[in-house]
């Protein structure tokens, strides 16, 4: 299977919170059982789509599921691993601190954006000069795109999924795919990437086309709002 190379998206800390987010849970008072089955989906689906995942990830993971079994334990009941286990109290200062750091360098990164106002009429990324992306100011996430596919995954047909063509689709092929699609359009909507494909490789091949896309700064993939619908655009 291609390897797409993910040093250019988040870490564990990042999915953690995301998914605080989009559950619209407390960070305070975090539901472990919900949010370790749904953080252990989002690994499944990177390790189906054979994608570059650093350790720290199944670190996180072992970590959540160790705090959902004491969490099912009797009032005073311990394991002999508790000592390898971080505490919710620690996991919450360490995503209070994450979040600190990730809101400062968002509010770096807005300034220089409106520096950038004060010289030019309006600032967008070079290559989408002719687009006017103010409305998908947000860049959507490695999560997203995940929670995307997800999404995608679940509407497919079951005869679909297990559907295949005798050929092969490689990565390179669905690349020159979907920039010829974008022929004529400015942008295109995710999940119409997905609307002719036929069987699980084929879905696979196609996410991980438009991933490297993204990686290599060929589209670029865009929001309107947290957890909308995500837009592709092309650069020139």
């Amino acid at each position: 299977m291609y390897k797409v190379k993910l040093s250019v998206f988040e870490g564990p800390l990042d999915l953690l919170l995301y998914l605080i987010r989009k559950n619209e849970v407390d960070i305070y008072d975090i539901p472990i059982a919900e949010i370790a089955e749904q953080y252990i989906e989002y690994i499944s689906l990177m390790k189906m789509l054979d994608l570059d995942i650093a350790g720290e990830f199944l670190v996180m993971a072992a970590t959540l599921l160790q705090m959902k079994s004491e969490a099912m334990l009797p009032a005073g009941a311990t394991t002999e691993h508790d000592e390898l286990m971080i505490t919710r109290e620690e996991l919450v200062r360490q995503l209070l601190e994450y979040k600190k750091f990730k809101n400062a360098a968002m509010m770096l990164s807005q300034r220089e954006e409106i520096q950038r106002n004060l010289y030019t009429r309006s600032f967008v990324e070079p290559g989408f000069e002719d687009f006017d992306l103010r409305e998908f100011r947000i860049e959507a996430t490695l999560f997203d795109l995940l929670s995307a596919f997800r999404t995608v995954l679940k509407a497919m047909p079951e005869e679909q999924l297990t559907g295949f063509r005798e050929e092969t689709v490689t990565v390179q092929q669905k690349i020159r795919e979907i920039l010829r699609s974008f022929k004529n359009r400015k942008r295109l909507e995710f999940t119409s990437l997905f609307s002719a494909v036929c069987g699980r490789l084929e879905i696979i091949v196609t996410f991980l086309a438009i991933l490297e896309l993204i990686r290599t700064k060929r589209i670029i993939a865009r929001q309107a709002r947290l957890f909308s619908r995500i837009w592709l655009y092309k650069r020139k």
